[in-house]
């Protein structure tokens, strides 16, 4: 099943007085990156992103539509 799917993840890093944020594939590829101020808002704002960035998945597509996954291929 992991094969139909792309697997995320997100990376939180300090870098001198910021925190960066990284949304990444499994294979180490960045989709989406920042930097806030301070931890709480880095991790927040990388947890607002791959929510949207789930919300925009093809899957999502396929299921609105209709289509039955369970009886698909």
């Amino acid at each position: 099943m992991t094969g139909r799917f792309s697997t995320f993840e997100t990376v939180l890093k300090k870098r001198g007085r910021k925190w960066t944020w990284c949304i990444r594939t499994s294979k180490g590829v960045a989709i989406m990156q920042g930097s806030e101020a301070d931890r709480a808002a880095a991790k927040n704002q990388a947890d607002r992103t791959f929510f949207l960035l789930l919300l925009t998945a093809p899957f999502r597509l396929l299921r609105s539509s209709g289509f039955d996954i369970k009886h698909a291929g």
